[in-house]
């Protein structure tokens, strides 16, 4: 039967919404909401939503939202999982926020802020900027930690294992496994320091291991593809050393520090000797007033240790073997002792009397030229105005 106009304009109508619905563009992807669980508390950790005043205590299985802050206090710590597979572990004393989640390329770029304390990240795919007071950390696919130092605001990145970067006004580094940056607070002037790349010391490999046990099978593929980390000979060992060996023939000299040099308690000092020809490696070793030592082992002819490593003040000792091929030692060279301070310098100024000791007659406590004069009905008269009537003078 042939259709009537009715039907074939009808058709005609039906068609066109049809096609005009296929050739829609598909809807954008929506941005997945990030949160984050709480588990593995120990501690003081506190958590705060976007729209709370305050810290309250939390607990595991809790629910971290974007723009939500946790807090761990000096014994506080707490493992985050992130709704992108990502972990994030925060240690002590540490300030961290959720900030955003947004897609970029295949994935997602998540975006953290951290004001001061450490943290640990595993990333499970996607990317990661932590912005810091000094300057953003990102990584890609890797493991990082990222350390903000409360009074300095310099940052402490090191790169267990793929693809990190660092960045400020300055410059950007990127580096990877088993390699670690500073990125320094700007200066007095405004101006910030370039990142320069180093190599992870084995303190740098344990702070991993002790806080993350994910990072154990990351460690030992790292060491089974090369001969030892980097900066690093072997841990640090707990055999009693109280003095020197003496160096086993003469060679090359230390030039800093010298023996019995004064060095500061904090910041980095750059250790430095004489190259010694046939030498391949030099085995710098500290000895620490507890009896423990630390070895090092680097290619260069300098060695830079930062004073906040080293746990206590007194007099410590140091000193560099050359060593050749096979790890052979040619000759060592003796650095005799340095001495650190047991504090930072404002620590150090006694402090002030409290009271000062007048022998006052009962005339002076009314004349305001005396030493012992006492406002009556004034307030932060010394404790010795006090006469018993509760308001810090003697009426």
């Amino acid at each position: 039967m042939k259709p009537t106009p009715r039907q074939v304009l009808s058709f005609i109508i039906c068609s066109l919404l049809f096609l005009t619905q296929a050739c829609q563009p598909a809807a954008p992807a929506t941005t997945s909401p990030l949160s984050a669980g709480l588990s593995e508390l120990s501690g003081t950790v506190g958590m705060k939503e976007s729209s709370e005043a305050d810290f309250a205590q939390a607990q595991a299985g809790m629910s971290l939202n974007v723009n939500g802050q946790v807090q761990t206090g000096e014994d506080g710590r707490v493992r985050l999982d992130l709704s992108s597979g990502t972990i994030i572990r925060l240690v002590p004393s540490t300030l961290f926020t959720l900030a955003s989640n947004e897609p970029s390329g295949d994935g997602l770029a998540t975006r953290l802020k951290m004001e001061v304390g450490k943290i640990f990240i595993i990333l499970n795919g996607g990317s990661m900027d932590v912005e810091t007071p000094s300057g953003v950390a990102s990584v890609q696919g890797s493991y990082m930690m990222v350390e903000v130092d409360p009074i300095t605001k310099d940052v402490y990145l090191t790169c267990l294992e793929g693809d990190c970067s660092a960045s400020n006004p300055a410059g950007t580094i990127k580096f990877t496994d088993g390699q670690k940056t500073i990125l320094f607070h700007a200066g007095p002037d405004g101006k910030y320091e370039a990142p320069e790349l180093q190599d992870m010391t084995e303190e740098d490999f344990q702070a991993w291991l002790d806080e993350n046990p994910e990072a154990k099978e990351v460690y030992n593929k790292y060491i089974a593809n090369n001969r030892k980390p980097t900066a690093t000979a072997v841990p640090p060992t707990a055999a009693p050393v109280v003095e020197l060996t003496p160096a086993s023939v003469a060679c090359f000299k230390v030039i800093y520090p010298l023996d019995k040099d004064s060095l500061p308690f904090d910041g980095p000092i750059n250790f430095q000797w004489e190259s010694q020809p046939g030498a391949l490696e030099y085995l710098v070793t500290f000895y620490f007033p507890d009896g423990t030592n630390a070895p090092f082992i680097t290619s260069e002819t300098e060695l830079i240790r930062y004073m906040d490593t080293m746990p206590s003040g007194g007099e410590y000792l140091w000193d560099v073997a050359a060593l050749g091929e096979g790890g052979n030692e040619i000759c060592r060279a003796s650095g005799g002792a340095f001495i650190k301070p047991s504090s930072l310098p404002q620590d150090l100024v006694e402090p002030k009397e409290t009271e000062e000791k007048f022998a006052c007659t009962s005339g002076q406590w009314d004349n305001p030229n005396a030493p012992c004069y006492c406002d009556p009905y004034g307030e932060g008269n010394p404790p010795y105005c006090d006469g018993g009537n509760g308001n810090g003078g003697p009426y």
